[in-house]
């Protein structure tokens, strides 16, 4: 009896723990090495073009769920994160703000099954985004694209500047015809505006980008988008969860962790460089780890924008 009893639950820890091991836990890494990106580089381009660059880093909460740890960085348990959709903008003095992803309305917040909207925060984010002289995005994903989409035919579409992937993206979401763009952002990085460097990162998704900026008073910000989504990916090298980054978002799993690693030469490079990742919220906002960006836009310079 004792041996058949031990036959059985040897049967239902391979039948169960094996792929609970596969989809949530592994994080090998493996040899890919990382990218030929140095921080001498992207310092080099942020001062390539002649103007102002932004003098702060600010960010609007738009949305957030919370999920267990180990689906979006695997392995580090099932312990509940919050994952916030967030908007950042970027003040630039003689010109409208820069906008970094742009979050997503409430319809699509509800699709998406957040537990909470902030109405006025996407208020915000809007005006922002009409203000603004140059929109990026991270990459192709509703939560970051489509709150950009759902200002589609005015003047904050025309200021955007999409990569290949996310113009595709955007044209089939909007139904209208895209012509000659690359299915995949691979690249050198290049300069985008005073300051401001994209850097072509196919990983996560065809159109991931990640962008460097180094502000007027020297402070340096590395945005990651959801090749890393929380400060675990990057700093403990783990990538989403196979259970996510294999079967309900599929990426590249192999290119992730090259850029994952790179992440993590750049903060070696320059210790002094601030990693925002995709959706870590309450990173942004840990007292051991100041980020110095500041929790919510300029409202007196928003109100200043309205007609």
């Amino acid at each position: 009896m004792t041996r058949r009893l031990n036959v059985l639950i040897l049967a239902l820890l391979v039948l169960i723990g094996a792929p609970y091991y596969w989809y949530l836990l592994d994080n090998r890494p493996g040899d890919v090495p990382p990218k030929a990106v140095t921080i001498a580089q992207l310092r080099q381009l942020a001062s390539a073009r002649p103007g102002p660059a932004p003098k702060a880093v600010e960010v609007e909460l738009v949305s957030f769920r919370r999920v267990p740890g180990t689906l979006f960085a695997a392995g580090i348990g099932l312990k509940r994160r919050l994952i916030g959709v967030m908007v950042w903008r970027l003040p630039v003095d003689g010109t409208g703000p820069i906008v970094i992803d742009s979050g997503l309305d409430a319809q699509a917040a509800e699709s998406m099954g957040m537990e909470s909207f902030n109405h006025a925060a996407w208020g915000h984010v809007k005006t922002a985004l009409a203000e603004s002289s140059l929109t990026l995005i991270t990459h192709e994903h509703p939560d970051h694209l489509g709150g950009l989409l759902s200002w589609a035919g005015r003047s904050a579409f025309g200021k955007a500047q999409l990569n290949g992937p996310q113009q595709i993206a955007a044209a089939k979401q909007l139904d209208v015809p895209v012509r000659d763009a690359a299915t995949v952002a691979v690249g050198a990085p290049f300069a985008v505006a005073p300051g401001v460097v994209a850097i072509p990162a196919a990983s996560h998704t065809p159109g991931s980008q990640m962008i460097f900026v180094r502000l007027a008073d020297g402070r340096e910000y590395l945005f990651t988008g959801d090749i890393a989504t929380l400060t675990h990916s990057w700093r403990e090298l783990r990538a989403r969860s196979r259970l996510v980054g294999a079967v309900l978002a599929p990426e590249d799993r192999r290119e992730v962790y090259a850029w994952l690693k790179t992440i993590r030469a750049l903060k070696v490079e320059a210790p002094r460089l601030i990693i925002l990742t995709g959706h870590d919220y309450e990173a942004v906002f840990d007292r051991d780890h100041p980020t110095g960006v500041k929790n919510g836009f300029s409202l007196s310079q928003i109100n200043a924008a309205r007609p």
